[in-house]
């Protein structure tokens, strides 16, 4: 009989971080493994972020609570996914019973999602809020680490901070892809002036400029980007793909150019790439994006990002470089690009697994047993 057990823990960020949703100073999260009967190890990140409505890690820790190792034979499908904290631990829950089975198979987990995998994925360095001088020197930082890509979180005050803050990054890095993040906190007409404004900027993407369930908006927002023509920032959907209903109507009226693939409020990593399996054969692009995970989180996300990038053409940059605004991990060196570039793993499983150093530091608590 396998033997399932679960610890929360704390990360604390290297510095406060801003975006439209609210501010983070710390990441929470599960961490759950699970050893099988022939005494191979997985393991699985629960981090949902209650700003963004998916509830808390004591939602987490409550269902964990209620329930045993039959999660991982099928439970956790039977969960509602609406409920606070079940996307979050599905997520987990995918991750490791993907982990098993590819050491079982001696395979990568990105080679269990496609027979085509990517060796290395591009990736984006985020800037959070502030000032123009300071977006301006994070972005330059970035730049000097190697970062070719840069995402810039907007829509936390008016647009035309925005503009003065995006205007000091341009200044600041001219040759780098500039991509921007509202997380929905625009409306229609603000989303649109700022697509015009930002337009000679050369911006790569704007995400989710408009609220999640606003569709028809954001397909608006879309029109009106590719009538400035083919140098005017593409549009994605990102809050937009977590909610089924959502996701049908923004494939069906082709509202976004990609869709962001966050593993962490997809319900793991099979699930968010049969959703960019299916963007793709209606010539929508996709990525994948970490939602500030420990390196046992992003490690997943990179198997996503290299499924992608190996089965689905585009070659877009993934939103997995957030390790570096992590003060503590629960490896003892955090997952995090160079030269702009995450390199996959090939061991056979997910590849990492957490180290008592590193983890004793950041552990809440003690294992509860299943």
């Amino acid at each position: 009989m396998a033997s399932l057990r679960w610890r929360a823990f704390r990360l604390p960020m290297r510095h406060r971080f801003e975006a439209a949703h609210g501010a983070m100073a710390d990441r929470r999260g599960v961490l759950i493994e699970v050893r099988d009967d022939d005494g191979r190890v997985g393991y699985g990140e629960a981090s949902p972020i209650a700003s963004l409505g998916y509830g808390t890690i004591e939602d987490v820790l409550a269902l964990l609570a209620r329930h045993d190792v039959g999660l991982l034979a099928g439970l956790a499908e039977a969960l509602d996914p609406r409920a606070p904290g079940v996307q979050a631990l599905r997520c987990a829950l995918d991750v490791v019973a993907l982990d098993l089975e590819g050491q079982r198979a001696g395979v990568p987990i990105a080679a269990l999602l496609t027979e085509h995998v990517a060796p290395a994925v591009r990736v984006n360095a985020v800037i959070g809020e502030g000032t123009p001088e300071e977006t301006a020197r994070f972005g330059a930082e970035a730049r000097a680490q190697g970062y070719r890509v840069l995402k810039a979180k907007v829509g936390t005050a008016s647009p035309e901070h925005d503009v003065r803050r995006i205007h000091a990054l341009r200044d600041a890095v001219p040759d780098a892809a500039i991509r921007l993040d509202a997380n929905g906190a625009w409306d229609e007409w603000t989303a649109i002036a700022a697509v015009c404004a930002l337009a000679p900027l050369h911006i790569e993407l704007i995400e989710q400029p408009v609220a999640a369930g606003d569709v028809e908006a954001l397909a608006r927002v879309r029109e009106a980007s590719r009538a400035l023509g083919d140098e005017a920032p593409k549009i994605a959907a990102d809050e937009s793909v977590t909610d089924p209903a959502t996701l049908e109507r923004v494939l069906e009226l082709r509202a976004a150019d990609l869709v962001v693939l966050k593993p962490m409020f997809l319900g793991g990593l099979r699930p968010a790439f049969a959703i960019a399996q299916r963007a793709a054969r209606l010539g929508i692009g996709a990525f994948a994006t970490t939602t500030f995970d420990s390196s046992i989180g992003t490690a997943a996300a990179l198997h996503l990002a290299s499924a992608i990038g190996g089965a689905i053409p585009g070659g877009i940059a993934h939103g997995l470089g957030t390790g570096e605004h992590l003060a503590a991990d629960l490896v003892a060196e955090t997952l995090v690009a160079h030269d702009g570039m995450l390199r996959a793993f090939d061991a056979p499983g997910l590849g990492i697994a957490p180290q008592d150093g590193a983890w004793a530091q950041v552990a809440e608590g003690d294992w509860v047993t299943g």
